[in-house]
């Protein structure tokens, strides 16, 4: 038996996202029930407990549900809901682009004679050999100072640059010479700014660690964007690796990829709603009176935010395995 449209319906209808239909294999039911009421309802305020009361289902599975849209970009969260950043910072300007170290140095002979020119200049290279542990020779003589020539770097950031390389096992004259064209188009010219910044690469090296640990992901590094993400997480919201492993849980269940999206928009939830540990998990979740998910249910056990167990479970966890467009 075949099958038309009743077009006499269609004064009813209403306009879905191209975005929904295509990953609709990747919703769950609450997810697409979730849109679908928003959607079907254009103009109405969404409200967390009105659609659960609609479609039938806990007012936290609803919440998720709008967490997955929003890391969809389906989704935008209102302005005044937003975290505010805890610095007040001036709005973001186009950085300055630099090229790579030129190919022709400075021969030996200027070298030498920059040298005895300037004190500062043979004691800057000569207070650099300790810390790399060697003899700085014609190559490196000449790399540093295309540094300080090239990019502007002051002799004393250089030095705390080639320290921190060291510190880190990479102490290249490549690896450093990338660093400080990158520090050059940020324009970190004074001691504060380097200290500033290497306590930020310091914080996520330690923080990545710890994160792959407890998830399995297998990436050595982070994207610029996870980066950026991790350091919100860490520095800004000052959330523990007991919570952002919690925000890593609620997205492992509802999303069929990593999604550091998804993340922030549970961290940034808890954030604006005060929740700073597991226990004020519990009370936020027993304020709204949801039923326990069904795993729970199954398995007779309450969710535990105890770090021993999240290593445990982090075993039967899906890893993230790289692909062409990374995480998001």
């Amino acid at each position: 038996m075949g099958y038309s449209v009743n077009f006499s319906v269609l004064g009813k209808s209403f306009v879905m996202p191209g975005a929904v239909c295509e990953k609709i294999k990747m919703f769950s039911d609450a997810q697409l029930k979730t849109a679908v009421w928003i959607f079907s309802h254009m103009g109405e305020n969404i409200e967390p407990a009105v659609i659960a009361k609609k479609i039938g289902k806990p007012e936290s599975a609803v919440d998720e549900a709008l967490m997955y849209l929003a890391s969809l970009d389906i989704l935008v969260p209102d302005r005044e809901t937003a975290v505010p950043s805890q610095k007040d910072e001036p709005a973001p300007t186009a950085q300055k682009k630099l090229a790579e170290l030129p190919d022709i140095a400075p021969s030996y002979e200027q070298i030498v004679k920059r040298c005895k020119e300037s004190p500062e200049i043979e004691a800057f290279l000569n207070d650099l050999q300790p810390i790399l542990g060697k003899t700085v020779g014609y190559d490196g003589q000449s790399v540093f100072l295309m540094m300080h020539d090239s990019y502007g770097l002051p002799f004393e950031v250089i030095y705390m640059l080639v320290s921190y390389c060291v510190s880190i096992g990479k102490s290249s004259y490549k690896y450093m010479g990338k660093m400080a064209r990158s520090w050059g188009e940020k324009e970190i010219d004074t001691i504060e700014k380097a200290d500033e910044i290497i306590s930020r690469l310091n914080l996520l090296s330690k923080s990545w660690a710890q994160f792959t640990r407890l998830t399995g992901i297998q990436t050595p590094k982070p994207t610029s964007s996870q980066q950026a993400f991790l350091y919100k997480w860490v520095n800004d919201y000052k959330f523990s690796m007991e919570m952002i492993y919690g925000a890593y849980e609620y997205m492992a269940d509802n999303c069929a990829r990593i999604s550091f999206k998804y993340m922030d928009a549970v961290l940034t939830d808890w954030y604006s709603k005060g929740i700073k540990n597991p226990e004020d998990i519990k009370k936020n979740k027993n304020q709204q009176g949801t039923e326990p998910k069904p795993s729970e249910k199954n398995d007779g056990k309450k969710r535990s935010y105890d770090m021993d167990e999240f290593e445990r479970r982090a075993n039967r966890l899906p890893v993230y395995k790289p692909n062409k467009g990374g995480a998001t």
